[in-house]
């Protein structure tokens, strides 16, 4: 019985020293898949968690995407090359808001089909005069392909607005940059960080393709192509100029802020001469004729009801 008794104390030692021995050779591997296995025990849990409404909206963005890119494809194979470059331009003076010009296209298409489908299926049907609900139809579905081209109007002018507006801070913010010594890319550079626009965002774009190969004249000669503004045009052509001549930048820099400052001068000048003739018909045709009734008619009620003795 003893024996017994001292061969299950054997068996227990060794079994317990072989775990030990084992737990300290595999140690690193078991932490190793303990903490795999904690991660993705949590990644399911928090999926399992997850609201069944948010579930529904990823899954709705998914098919939206999916379908969206079938439609880009197959948009992709029927816009030419002419027109794809027509939209690119405008995209690019406006500032890129949409990331392809398919992309414009197909938001185009998507907008007319979706302002013309209730009248299709709603006003169309139960309608006496199905020639003029056709016309309404043309006419509302092209007023919806025309709609973002006047979105891109508006956001060109507005960004040449900015452009216009943050250029002699930028300039000025630059010329003492250089004045302290430092170089007119890191310059740039530096000021593009602290002043946000898009001024400082075609800067960059400047300098990420200088960084791909371009040297600085033809991507200073892109910038220019990029930006449709006349100041700021002139500006990078003396700047192009100045680069090949040799020219020292600060001088340059300075002059130029100045003459941005005197153009933006003139301008206010100019708009405020062109502020009476602006406000002229509207004057004559809603601020009189209220003032005349206003004013005027008190009397024709008592001339019409009292007469000229009254």
């Amino acid at each position: 019985m003893l024996d017994v008794i001292l061969l299950f104390l054997l068996t227990g030692f060794v079994t317990s020293l072989i775990a030990a021995i084992m737990l300290t050779i595999f140690k690193k591997q078991i932490a190793f898949n303990e903490r795999v296995n904690n991660y993705f025990a949590e990644n399911l849990r928090k999926q399992e968690e997850e609201p069944l409404e948010d579930k529904n909206k990823k899954s709705i963005k998914t098919t939206m995407e999916n379908y969206w890119s079938k439609g880009t494809k197959l948009l992709n194979k029927r816009v030419s090359a002419a027109e794809r470059k027509k939209l690119d331009m405008l995209l690019r003076d406006a500032g890129n808001p949409f990331k392809t010009a398919i992309d414009f296209r197909l938001f185009q298409i998507v907008l007319s089909a979706g302002l013309c489908s209730p009248i299709f299926f709603f006003i169309l049907p139960s309608s006496d005069n199905k020639m003029l609900t056709w016309m309404l139809m043309l006419t509302v579905a092209l007023l919806g392909f025309r709609l973002p081209i006047f979105y891109l109007g508006k956001k060109k002018t507005a960004r040449i607005k900015a452009i216009n507006v943050s250029m002699p801070d930028f300039f000025d913010t630059v010329n003492l940059l250089l004045e302290a010594g430092m170089g007119l890319d890191l310059a740039l550079l530096e000021v593009s960080k602290k002043i946000k626009g898009p001024l400082a965002d075609e800067f960059f774009q400047t300098l990420e393709d200088m960084k791909l190969g371009k040297s600085r004249r033809e991507a200073f000669y892109a910038l220019r192509k990029r930006v449709p503004s006349d100041s700021f045009q002139s500006v990078i052509t003396s700047l192009i100029q100045a680069d090949q001549l040799g020219i020292g930048m600060a001088k340059v820099l300075g002059n130029l802020t100045v003459r941005i400052r005197e153009q933006r001068r003139e301008a206010a000048r100019e708009q405020a001469m062109k502020a009476p003739v602006k406000m002229l018909f509207p004057m004559v045709f809603f601020i009189f004729p209220s003032l005349f009734i206003v004013i005027l008619g008190p009397l024709a009620i008592t001339l019409i009801t009292k007469g000229l003795g009254g």
